[in-house]
C-alpha cells in the first residue's frame, strides 16, 4: 500500500499535476470546514452568479458551466467534482500514457482530461437537478409571476439567464429564468417582468419592461 500512495503523491506534485493538486486540497478544506460549521448545503450557494464572473471570459467557460449544470446545481458542489474529476483523470492519464514525463505531450493529456472531467461531471451531477430544482421551489415558494425583477447574471436570452426579485420579507429570489422568444438579449441590470413558469423547463419566462415602453413609443 506504501508503495502505491509514495508514487500517487509524486504524480500529484509534478509540475502539471501540482496546481490541480492545490485546487483538490482547497476543495477538502472548503468542504471539511462546511462539515465542521453545520453549513446549509442545499441553499447560500446554490445562487452563485454563473454567468456573471465566467461570461467575461469568454461564451466557452459559460457554455462549459452550463454543460455541467452549474446554476441547476450549487456552483461549490459542480466545481468541487469538476476539479476532483480532473485531477483524477490527469493523475491516471499520465502515469500511464505518459511515463516518460514529456511536457508536450501533457498538453493532449491535459485537454483530454478535462473532456474526461466534464463528461464525468455532467453524469454525476445530473441526478441532483430535479432535487436542488425542487429545493429550489420551496425557497421561493412566494409567488413571483407578475412582479418585476433584475436581470442578475452577464445578460439574458431566449436560453438562459438568471433574474434577482426582492420579496417583502427573506432574501431576494433568485430565479432560473429566459426571455420569451424573439426578444434580444438584455444585459444585466435591465428592468424584466416574470411572465411565467416553464414547468418543463423549470425556468421563469421574462420579458424586458422596456420593450413594452418601446413599442408603446413606435
Amino acid at each position: 500500500m506504501v508503495p502505491v500512495v509514495k508514487e500517487l503523491w509524486e504524480q500529484a506534485i509534478l509540475p502539471w499535476n501540482l496546481p490541480l493538486t492545490v485546487l483538490l486540497g482547497l476543495v477538502i478544506v472548503f468542504w471539511s470546514l462546511k462539515i465542521l460549521t453545520g453549513a446549509d448545503f442545499a441553499s447560500g450557494d446554490a445562487d452563485i452568479d454563473v454567468d456573471g464572473g465566467l461570461e467575461h471570459a469568454g461564451g466557452f467557460s459559460s457554455d462549459l458551466m452550463r454543460a455541467v449544470n452549474a446554476g441547476a446545481v450549487p456552483l461549490t458542489i459542480v466545481l468541487s467534482v469538476l476539479i476532483l474529476a480532473l485531477w483524477m483523470a490527469s493523475i491516471l492519464l499520465n502515469y500511464y500514457l505518459n511515463p516518460e514525463k514529456k511536457w508536450f505531450l501533457n498538453a493532449g493529456l491535459l485537454l483530454a482530461s478535462l473532456v474526461i472531467a466534464v463528461v464525468a461531471t455532467k453524469i454525476i451531477t445530473q441526478p441532483l437537478v430535479p432535487v436542488m430544482r425542487r429545493l429550489k421551489s420551496a425557497e421561493d415558494a412566494a409567488p413571483v409571476i407578475g412582479e418585476t425583477g433584475v436581470v442578475r447574471s452577464i445578460e439574458i436570452d431566449s436560453r438562459y439567464g438568471q433574474v434577482e426579485v426582492r420579496r417583502p420579507q427573506g432574501a431576494p429570489a433568485i430565479l432560473n429564468s429566459r426571455l420569451l422568444p424573439d426578444i434580444e438579449p438584455v444585459p444585466r441590470g435591465t428592468t424584466v417582468a416574470v411572465v411565467s413558469y416553464d414547468q418543463a423547463a423549470g425556468v421563469y419566462l421574462v420579458k424586458p419592461i422596456s420593450t413594452e415602453s418601446n413599442t408603446l413609443k413606435s
